[in-house]
């Protein structure tokens, strides 16, 4: 079944930035604007790192916008982005494969361990995959962000409150509710749902325990 989305997923996302280069509609976005917005959520994992350097992958990176997010940020960061996509990674490297912190590679699998994981999009295209499928490989792969981050990870979905006029059959929207129980139960104790920005979607943040004893 992985190899089906896997697969579905290339070409879905190859078609678009084949279509329209490194801007947000490559990616499948709306806007730059939008974009951002999701990009701000997600920096919130973030929030004890303003002067620490810290290593990042960003999973599904698309053509690596994110990393130049947070350079007009003012992070001190190694950036990796790991997208399916050749023709992704291509257009990566090609706008902003030249920095020396930052690096992308073509793949579905997580090599190595970072102290942070980000992921922005990659849950919402499922096409012919049927719900249930689509959710148990969502965790399959939230447990991979588990496993590869020392710190945290983050990431977004569609939301199940989407307005029903506005919901497509092909997108996924999930329930914020199971993702944040399932996070608090098999992940961590510290973990925040954004679900207060003008998007049909969620953002869930996942700090590590090991933070957390250290406020004790």
């Amino acid at each position: 079944m992985d190899e089906k989305i896997l697969e579905q997923t290339e070409e879905y996302y190859g078609r678009k930035v084949r279509e329209f280069g490194a801007t947000s509609k490559g990616v499948d976005w709306n806007s730059k604007e939008s974009q951002r917005i999701r990009f701000k959520q997600l920096e919130k994992i973030l929030c004890d790192e303003k002067r620490n350097r810290f290593s990042i992958c960003d999973y599904g990176c698309g053509y690596g916008y994110f990393s130049e997010y947070l350079k007009e940020k003012g992070y001190l960061y190694d950036y990796t982005g790991i997208d399916l996509s050749k023709d992704m990674i291509h257009c990566a490297v090609k706008e902003y494969g030249l920095q020396e912190n930052v690096e992308f590679y073509c793949g579905a699998e997580i090599e190595g361990i970072y102290d942070y994981i980000i992921a922005s999009g990659v849950f919402n295209i499922r096409l012919e995959v049927d719900n249930e499928k689509w959710k148990e490989y969502m965790i399959r792969i939230l447990e991979q962000f588990h496993r590869c981050s020392r710190k945290g990870f983050a990431f977004n979905c569609l939301t199940k409150y989407s307005d029903l006029e506005y919901m497509k059959d092909y997108l996924y929207y999930g329930d914020p509710l199971f993702y944040f129980d399932y996070s608090k139960r098999h992940f961590s104790r510290n973990v925040a749902l954004l679900h207060d920005y003008d998007l049909y979607e969620f953002t869930l943040l996942i700090k590590k325990d090991n933070l957390y004893h250290k406020l004790l």
